[in-house]
């Protein structure tokens, strides 16, 4: 059977059985929708719609290139053949400009889902999934190059309907996707590179005898070490771990000792310059926002943000969740969305919580969308936070 029919065909399947639980992965927003940056200068929070052109696609994506401190951020845009062409609206010092790198690049159309990337000085890699499999845009300073990793690893897996999550463990370069089995579950794999040419495709899941992932969410790397976050087919939050030797997979939620959580979006940080992990989580039933911090990697200890700031829960369970840290300062922001607006739990000190409504600190300039997707980011103390805005 041609793996390309085979791939649309499990996707619709899977397509149809999620589609309660992904809506703002799967769902066309309405005409009218734009992007919105929420910037914190230091001295208070401004609102700034970036796109004049209304979007039909929840993937958004960003990160700065450095040592300039350009802000990128990534999206999709719907075409007439009903594809997406992933674009992209960097901000030069002066002005936004978009740019197209699906064109650029000569690349395939996307399909509607999430993209992610990350930044290694100037060079730009960013993800996104194709009819044919997993492809990576790279910007090598001076063009945008299209490269199908899928067929490149000669890998048998295609990925399902859900986020990637990619960071480099320099000089390697990792992306992880959920394979699709036809079902709401599949195993994780990993795409890996060390020398931006030749990759291979791993089943992590099968390495680690763990059970399939009912969601990829998260990761990030310390040096070489690699962590990987999901939900389970049975709800628990896990940690696939690659400790510079072998694979391992952590089931946190037993851990810490906390209950299943169904269909909680999450998100993962280490604190820059530690080995300090922490996991953010919307609590099931009450939604409260949860923090799973651990010191070694090894024992987790939870806090609820939400009761600690008396702060307003967030409109569903699994909205859209972002945390950093604004290393200026050594304090974490968590964001998400209430009521059309984007509040924050953030640390005034090392030991408090508190909480503020963003969009009302930024002249309420723009009604976020229902179950808006966020990402952000941050620079010193500078804060970044995007989001969907009618």
């Amino acid at each position: 059977m041609d793996h390309r029919f085979a791939y649309k065909d499990a996707r619709l399947r899977l397509a149809i059985s999620a589609f309660a639980i992904l809506l703002a992965l799967t769902a066309f927003p309405a005409h009218g929708q734009q992007i919105h940056q929420l910037l914190y200068n230091n001295s208070y929070w401004a609102d700034q719609n970036l796109d004049e052109v209304p979007l039909q696609s929840y993937a958004l994506a960003a990160f700065p290139t450095t040592p300039n401190d350009q802000t990128h951020v990534y999206f999709l845009v719907f075409q007439p053949d009903e594809s997406f062409h992933v674009h992209q609206l960097f901000y030069d010092g002066a002005s936004w400009a978009d740019e197209d790198l699906t064109v650029a690049s000569g690349g395939p159309g996307a399909v509607n889902s999430p993209v992610t990337g990350f930044s290694v000085d100037n060079y730009q890699y960013v993800y996104y999934l194709s009819g044919n499999g997993v492809h990576q845009l790279l910007y090598n300073n001076s063009s945008w190059v299209d490269s199908n990793l899928t067929a490149l690893s000669k890998s048998g897996a295609y990925p399902g309907f859900g986020p990637l999550v990619a960071f480099t463990t320099s000089p390697a370069l990792h992306v992880y996707y959920q394979d699709d089995q036809g079902q709401t579950i599949g195993d994780i794999h990993q795409l890996y590179s060390t020398d931006g040419n030749s990759w291979k495709d791993q089943d992590l899941t099968a390495l680690t005898g763990a059970l399939p992932s009912d969601r990829l969410h998260s990761g990030f790397n310390i040096g070489n070490l690699q962590y990987v976050y999901y939900l389970d087919s049975s709800g628990h939050i896990n940690e696939l771990h690659y400790d510079n030797s072998t694979w391992s997979d952590l089931d946190i939620s037993a851990l810490s000792k906390i209950p299943p959580e169904g269909n909680s979006s999450l998100a993962a940080l280490v604190i820059p310059g530690t080995k300090k992990m922490r996991l953010y989580y919307c609590s099931y039933p009450k939604n409260h926002l949860i923090q799973l911090a651990s010191s070694n990697g090894t024992s987790w200890t939870s806090s609820d943000l939400t009761a600690k700031s008396k702060a307003p829960t967030p409109d569903l369970s699994f909205s859209s969740i972002v945390a950093y840290e604004t290393t200026s300062n050594n304090a974490i922001h968590v964001s998400y969305e209430n009521g059309n607006h984007i509040h924050q739990i953030f640390q005034p000190t090392p030991t408090t919580w508190a909480h503020e409504d963003l969009t009302a600190l930024g002249d309420d300039f723009g009604k976020v969308v229902n179950d808006s997707p966020l990402t952000g980011f941050s620079l010193g103390n500078y804060q970044y936070v995007f989001y969907l805005a009618q």
